[in-house]
């Protein structure tokens, strides 16, 4: 039984070489149970950001452009900390209240893309985010040694 048990968490380990890299938070929040990004290896999971404020959730027209400004700011903030930008990006997760703000969304989003690649994208419709949100953006970003 110990043999099998070894072996089993030796393939585990070997088939997911991240698990032997280490794991750094950056800005881990000290109120919630949650990191802005974690490092492993040069690929950084950005926690979701959220677009909502007391002046976007006033708006009606326009709030989902607005809201995505804000998420894409913060990100640009972040990115910019960790010594990165728009193009070390590689996969972008969107959760929308109202899929009808797809387009709205997408076209401030574009913005931020102009002039690099663009990461791979899923968007999906939700039935409810934090504080009446409309729209939270994750994304994953490799950092290069360019």
């Amino acid at each position: 039984m110990k043999r099998f048990v070894l072996t089993s968490a030796l393939t585990v380990f070997m088939a997911h070489p991240v698990l032997a890299q280490e794991r750094i938070a950056h800005q881990p929040s000290e109120r919630i149970p949650f990191s802005a990004a974690v490092q492993v290896g040069n690929t950084y999971y950005l926690s979701g950001k959220l677009g909502a404020n007391s002046e976007t959730r006033a708006m009606t027209e326009g709030r989902m452009a607005a809201e995505t400004h804000n998420i894409m700011g913060s990100f640009k903030e972040l990115l910019g900390e960790l010594g990165m930008d728009f193009g070390d990006l590689v996969r972008a997760t969107v959760y929308l209240t109202d899929i009808n703000g797809y387009g709205e969304m997408n076209e401030a989003y574009a913005q931020y893309f102009e002039g690099v690649d663009p990461p791979s994208r899923v968007a999906m419709e939700i039935s409810g985010l934090v504080n009446g949100a409309l729209i939270e953006i994750s994304f994953i970003a490799v950092k290069t040694d360019d």
